[in-house]
């Protein structure tokens, strides 16, 4: 969706936008602010990230929570020449959000307005695994690869 600055369908979306989203940064929760550009008081409402204090459109939280995920418990670094701090942590999913809402969009479950099919996110299955004995293997039906 193309939209000119100000309009009230621009405005419209990204308020909806900054009540459903977060920070793919942070996943601090989001809000409009008003930007001044210039000193000709051109200005435009913009989502906006308080905590790291920048201008973000923002992802669904559910993306957010399986990209922070992904990278802390998976280890994932998309920046290996960057020093480990919170701030490489922090790009590192916001990367693994934007191609996870890349995937997302690109098979047709989520669009500008949220997800097109219901989520059912079970977060405490997330870090979930399971452990089994050599016995419990074999006893299985899991064929050796």
């Amino acid at each position: 969706m193309e939209f000119k600055h100000n309009t009230e369908a621009r405005n419209n979306l990204l308020k909806e936008r900054a009540k459903r989203c977060v920070c793919k940064y942070c996943g601090s929760p989001l809000k409009l602010h008003r930007i001044v550009f210039s000193e000709h008081e051109e200005a435009r409402i913009e989502i906006f990230c308080s905590h790291c204090d920048r201008i973000e459109y923002g992802v669904e939280p559910e993306v957010y929570a399986c990209a922070k995920y992904f990278v802390d418990e998976l280890r994932f670094n998309h920046y290996p020449d960057l020093d480990e701090s919170e701030t490489t942590r922090q790009l590192n999913i916001a990367k693994i959000c934007e191609i996870a809402t890349w995937i997302l969009k690109n098979m047709n479950l989520l669009s500008e307005e949220g997800f097109n099919v219901d989520i059912n996110m079970k977060d405490a299955l997330m870090a979930e695994c399971v452990l089994l004995t050599d016995q419990e293997l074999d006893e299985s039906d899991i064929k050796e690869w």
